[in-house]
């Protein structure tokens, strides 16, 4: 009895175990609206275990059992071939679509250095794309220029003079912006020995050799993967073959906080959803019509 019931438990029990899971993994896959690979594999199982019941109860001729094996591994192989590829598609898109992110990401981010510069000179944002690829193309930044340093000296009588035109003490080493004004003093007693080589100035350099031709931004779009800067792309929206560009809305004047003042915000969907498969695309936005903001919507969440 023993024996019998021993053998038993050998002959069916990993079988039984195989069609049980099988059934439970289609049922799961069904009621969590699994895919197709996944409910390729549940069947698999179930239909290994339920043929293996089969021949041991002797209902199945052994070459019927290698044929349908050989079947059953013909579409093992082919699930497992869709697995991969499946893996394999899903792990590009992520990666492109992360890379996606990162250009938009630093593409905002160099149209918001350019509209910040704008906005510092002149009052108010550009209105257009067109004015915006010019002002980046042609436009200046100011440069502070620092050269020397402040002597650690007091100022002398002639000095003191020429400053204030009055008998203050002399009891202070003199401040940089007095540095600064005997600088420009080149018939100073000490203008040689100390400020000949004194600068202090702003400068008007290129925006464009200044800010996206640095070494320090080449190498750091290298870093990222980025590519090469080009002006005129900063209104195309990444990985759309250029057909779609960022809109861009700008406002001269609104009241916020009791103060006035100009406003924009630049938005646009990227061509890779939140998650593949997915109808909701990733959008991304800069600054706020009805503030003073300037941020990316990416440094808010």
């Amino acid at each position: 009895m023993i024996d019998n019931v021993s053998l038993f438990f050998k002959k069916y029990f990993v079988p039984t175990v195989f069609v049980v899971l099988g059934i439970a993994i289609i049922v799961l896959g069904i009621a969590k609206d699994q895919g197709a690979i996944f409910m390729f594999s549940a069947v698999l199982m179930f239909g290994a275990g339920a043929i293996s019941i089969l021949y041991s109860l002797g209902r199945l001729k052994p070459r019927l059992v290698y044929i349908i094996g050989a079947v059953m591994g013909l579409i093992a192989v082919f699930t497992l071939y869709m697995s991969w590829d499946s893996v394999a598609t899903t792990q590009q898109y992520n990666e492109r679509s992360m890379k996606c992110q990162l250009k938009a990401k630093q593409n905002l981010t160099d149209i918001s250095y350019i509209q910040k510069s704008y906005k510092e000179k002149n009052g108010v944002y550009l209105k257009d794309w067109e004015s915006l690829i010019e002002y980046a193309k042609t436009g200046t930044v100011p440069e502070y220029v620092s050269e020397g340093v402040v002597p650690s000296v007091r100022l002398n009588v002639e000095e003191r003079d020429y400053l204030y035109g009055d008998d203050r003490a002399l009891d202070k080493n003199m401040t940089e912006v007095e540095a600064y004004r005997l600088s420009l003093w080149k018939e100073g007693p000490r203008y040689n020995q100390y400020f000949s080589n004194f600068v202090r100035d702003t400068n008007q350099v290129s925006l464009l050799k200044s800010k996206f031709e640095t070494r320090s931004y080449r190498e750091a779009r290298i870093k990222d993967e980025l590519g090469k800067f080009y002006v005129d792309s900063l209104p195309l929206i990444p990985y759309t073959n250029g057909k779609y560009i960022w809109k861009m809305e700008v406002r001269d004047s609104i009241f916020f906080n009791d103060m006035t003042g100009p406003s924009i915000f630049i938005s646009g969907s990227l061509p890779y959803a939140k998650e593949e498969g997915s109808a909701r695309k990733i959008f991304m936005t800069l600054g706020k019509l009805t503030t003073f903001e300037h941020t990316g919507s990416w440094e808010t969440e």
